[in-house]
């Protein structure tokens, strides 16, 4: 446990991010999960599928002796990946835990399609293999992707500590049409300090401090 948490910890220090375009052809840098974080998800994850597994053969054990009957009380343990990223938003417990979860590369909504994919190719990369193969092609491949991942177009981030304060998107109708395409030059650090800037000057009285603040991010944003 010391060196897999050791292992996580250089990984942070290495830890690239990974580029989501958004529907407004917007860059948002995400920081990639690190194969430490998915390896402990997968264990809590075993957890739980092996507790559920002990209960039902200790509880139900002359039900068990029926094939049809047996086969319906572990489809769960069979689907549970599979079920729990679909009806979670892209996370299993595990992953909820560790606080990381599946999107799509492209940051289109992630189908049940994608999950299928994941799921069909983890038997591969993760059950056959014990997670070797899985292991072997996350630390070359760099972005967050197992084989399940590369063919469904997916990738597993950490997710950020967001508040209501900080928050830098907004609800905007279908048929929104973007007026400044150079937005997209910039990333997300630089529009949450154009936010703030904002909200300075909506909160303060109009001044010579509140109108040089302006200047020089008006500037600034000018300059990228």
């Amino acid at each position: 446990m010391t060196n897999l948490l050791l292992i996580s910890a250089v990984e942070q220090l290495i830890m690239e991010n990974i580029s989501i375009q958004t529907s407004q052809n917007i860059a948002i840098e995400q920081p990639i999960a690190s194969v430490g974080e998915r390896i402990v998800a997968a264990g809590l994850d075993l957890i739980f599928i092996g507790a559920y597994s002990m209960f039902i053969a200790g509880t139900a054990h002359s039900i068990l002796k029926r094939p049809g009957i047996a086969i319906l009380l572990f489809l769960p343990v069979l689907l549970y990946h599979l079920v729990s990223e679909v009806a979670m938003d892209g996370q299993s417990w595990g992953k909820k835990i560790m606080k990381i979860k599946v999107v799509k590369c492209d940051g289109s909504q992630t189908t049940f399609s994608s999950y299928l994919i994941r799921w069909i190719l983890r038997l591969i990369d993760v059950t056959l293999f014990f997670g070797g193969v899985a292991t072997l092609v996350l630390l070359i491949n760099g972005k967050g992707q197992r084989l399940g991942d590369i063919a469904a177009g997916t990738a597993v981030i950490r997710l950020k500590k967001k508040s209501f304060e900080t928050e830098i998107y907004t609800d905007i109708p279908e048929n929104y049409n973007l007026k400044y395409p150079q937005v997209s030059k910039l990333n997300d650090s630089d529009i949450a300090i154009a936010k703030e800037v904002v909200d300075f000057l909506g909160d303060s009285i109009y001044s010579e401090e509140s109108r040089e603040m302006a200047e020089k991010a008006r500037k600034a944003l000018e300059n990228k």
